[in-house]
């Protein structure tokens, strides 16, 4: 996350960042006043002037309840804030995983993106909601600093050392927390990614009763977090007892200065209220600032972890322009795709025109990068792709999504009704009946148990959901669509039906095809057929023709 993206994220809250600022100045301009009204309270009773007394006790009574008051909004001031920009920054991190490759997403373990999307952007958004409140706090330090110098200046000056002795030590204890920070991040994404192995595998470790292997390696990783853990928070520890013990120690000092001056009636007993008083507040003070270095640290921990998630999604600019009419042709010039010493395509060429059939056989590997470079998941190391003579990363994000629509060998659906993942792609639910319909698997839905409100899981079978997929399609209106493979995981009836939808689509659409099946090779309504092997195009035409070809025809024969 660059600093441009975070200042825009952070003037969007800018009124709820002012609400907080002035809740928090009103907070603790009460803080500072109630132990003077205390104070005076005090010496009113002292010197037996009971009527002063109890007026000064009613505005102490009365600011005291204020104090609770605008304390209860002061923090609901904080949740709104802190949710609101916790909502902005993770809006903006699963942007960043959309736009992002999926070369550089599998650099992550599920846990520890998850950590990043939870942990992370909690942590900096923390960081910003409570500084405004730890800004106040020091203004209001600074102003206990002054009081005490008006009070004496030697009361001023032991305090004033204090607080530069604190700030050192904060200095000295930062570093050394930043690393053990970092640390325990990273052993904790360990952790989380084995609990998640664990549960995952838990046919394997029942089977084989390879329990007591799996808790030496669980037995490992946990001792390693909580070694780790217990290291940061004893490290904040000991900075809190030791800031605290200095406080403590100037306070003893400047209440035996304060004792002296009262024998000698230069202060008042009130006075020496205050001063106790305010130095329980310089205690939390400190507090405040030892929690706003850690939120800091924390944050910027945070911000090199988001770094990581951001950094390809950053570089990965399209320009934004709208190209209407697209008749779907497509174009391979030259592609290296994959690693450079081991790539999935190496130099590969080809054209496929729009309105037709095109089957990709052979490498399953390079077949499906195929799909991955038109769907930009990731970009070629070299080479052009172009749709309709225009390349292909010069149309903007949603135009690529428009134009191409695909179904993958085992289709995804949120854990939510038929209905909800079908109106993300066309939210007109007239619509999804008629495609329903046309395809005819409306009478499936309606004989299941909640219709179309049933919710996409395991008891769904794949037929349905293969069908459902193809719907998607219809839904997207998309120019060219890509197909991996879906035709071996389908039976009977859906097998016919699909490949005869397949067929009708191509009058109006560009379709590709992902496939080793032999018998839709060998179909007359493929239009080409381009067969990828070692990296590179071995073969393109009809079957007919390729079957002349010796690479093509041991493949076929192999089936």
């Amino acid at each position: 996350m660059n600093k441009l993206e975070n200042k825009k994220i952070l003037l969007e809250h800018k009124y709820k960042f002012i609400l907080k600022f002035i809740i928090s100045i009103l907070l603790n301009v009460l803080l500072l006043i109630i132990p003077i009204y205390y104070s005076k309270i005090i010496d009113s009773l002292t010197d037996s002037l009971f009527d002063k007394t109890i007026f000064y006790l009613s505005i102490f009574a009365l600011l005291t309840f204020i104090y609770r008051l605008i304390d209860y909004f002061n923090q609901k001031a904080y949740f709104y804030l802190f949710l609101s920009l916790y909502k902005s920054y993770m809006k903006l991190g699963i942007s960043k995983t959309v736009n992002n490759s999926l070369y550089s997403l599998s650099r992550f373990s599920l846990s520890e993106y998850s950590n990043i999307l939870s942990e992370d952007f909690e942590m900096v958004s923390d960081y910003y909601s409570t500084l405004v409140i730890r800004i106040v706090e020091i203004l209001e330090f600074i102003y206990i600093i002054i009081y005490f110098f008006f009070i004496n200046k030697i009361i001023g000056i032991i305090t004033l050392i204090s607080f530069i002795i604190i700030v050192f030590l904060l200095f000295y204890f930062n570093k050394n927390i930043s690393k053990i920070n970092i640390e325990r991040k990273n052993k904790n994404d360990k952790r989380i990614s084995l609990f998640q192995e664990i549960f995952l595998s838990l046919k394997t470790i029942k089977g084989f009763n390879i329990y007591k292997a799996v808790n030496k390696r669980l037995d490992m990783t946990v001792n390693d977090y909580i070694k780790s853990h217990t290291k940061l928070n004893m490290t904040r520890y000991l900075l809190r007892e030791i800031t605290l013990g200095i406080i403590d120690i100037t306070k003893i000092i400047s209440l035996f200065i304060g004792i002296k001056l009262i024998i000698n009636n230069y202060m008042t007993l009130g006075t020496i209220t205050i001063i106790y008083s305010y130095y329980t507040k310089l205690s939390e003070l400190f507090t405040s600032i030892i929690i706003l270095s850690e939120s800091l640290n924390n944050k910027e921990v945070s911000l090199k972890r988001i770094e990581k998630l951001f950094q390809y999604a950053n570089n990965h600019v399209v320009v934004e322009s709208d190209y209407n009419d697209i008749k779907g042709n497509i174009t391979f010039k030259n592609i290296l795709y994959g690693n450079k010493l081991s790539p999935y395509l190496s130099f590969v060429s080809f054209n496929i025109k729009s309105n037709t059939l095109t089957i990709i056989t052979g490498n399953h590997n390079s077949c499906v990068s195929v799909f991955d470079l038109l769907l930009r998941y990731n970009r070629s190391h070299s080479g052009e792709i172009l749709i309709d003579n225009i390349n292909i990363n010069e149309y903007s994000n949603d135009n690529i999504s428009n134009i191409i629509g695909f179904i993958m060998e085992y289709p995804t659906f949120f854990n939510t009704s038929i209905k909800d993942n079908l109106e993300i792609f066309d939210s007109n639910f007239e619509n999804i009946l008629s495609i329903c319909k046309y395809l005819e698997i409306d009478k499936v839905i309606e004989k299941l148990d909640n219709g179309y409100e049933t919710i996409m899981d395991n008891n769904i079978n794949d037929n349905l959901k293969y069908m459902l997929a193809l719907a998607r399609i219809f839904l997207k209106k998309s120019k060219i669509i890509l197909i991996n493979n879906i035709l071996d995981h389908v039976k009977g009836n859906t097998y016919k039906k699909i490949w005869d939808i397949i067929v009708n689509l191509k009058k109006e659409h560009t379709i590709i095809m992902i496939t080793s099946n032999k018998e839709l090779l060998a179909n007359n309504h493929v239009d080409k057929i381009i067969y990828i092997n070692n990296k590179k195009v071995l073969g393109i035409g009809k079957h007919s023709d390729l079957l002349k070809n010796k690479d093509y025809l041991d493949y076929y024969n192999e089936l």
